[in-house]
């Protein structure tokens, strides 16, 4: 299972418009996740809810445990709901011992250590892609001029594991 926050889910399909990535993952035999949180923030921006729509493969996955809401929310105030939503779908797969990789971007992905779960960024899991043969070296140099166009924030040095 891939779950993913929403600054992935509108980097892939409206930023730099590359839906390949998702249907890869699922290729791969993943299940295409996120909260309800992260689709509640997608149904905010029309744009953002189309494009979401229109893709329709993923499965909306309630946190069942409140608890960890509020402590998350609690303990790392600068995080949003969506984020705290995925890093505790993120805490309730890895009590089950479950095939799952949580797919957030921005400052979250820094707690990955700290709560001990699986974390990678939208550039992460294209280079993974990448370095399994999924995504062509033309691909890789269209994706990194597409970032570079969009809003979406990454830095250089990440950003350039795509055209090495």
């Amino acid at each position: 299972m891939k779950i993913f926050d929403t600054s992935s889910i509108v980097c892939l399909l409206r930023e730099i418009r590359f839906p390949k990535a998702l249907d890869t993952c699922m290729k791969r035999g993943y299940l295409l996740a996120t909260s309800q949180e992260v689709f509640n923030e997608i149904l905010k921006n029309p744009d953002s809810f189309r494009e979401f729509t229109a893709y329709g493969k993923f499965s909306i996955l309630p946190v069942n445990d409140d608890s960890c809401f509020k402590k998350l929310s609690k303990r790392y105030p600068w995080l949003h709901d969506g984020e705290i939503s995925i890093l505790c779908l993120g805490l309730q797969k890895e009590r089950e011992h479950a095939r799952y990789i949580c797919i957030i971007d921005e400052r979250a992905r820094t707690l990955k250590d700290k709560l001990q779960i699986r974390i990678h960024g939208t550039v992460g899991l294209l280079l993974w892609q990448k370095d399994h043969w999924e995504i062509s070296p033309g691909e890789c140099d269209d994706l990194y001029n597409m970032f570079r166009e969009s809003s979406f924030r990454i830095t250089e040095d990440i950003l350039a594991e795509l055209i090495k």
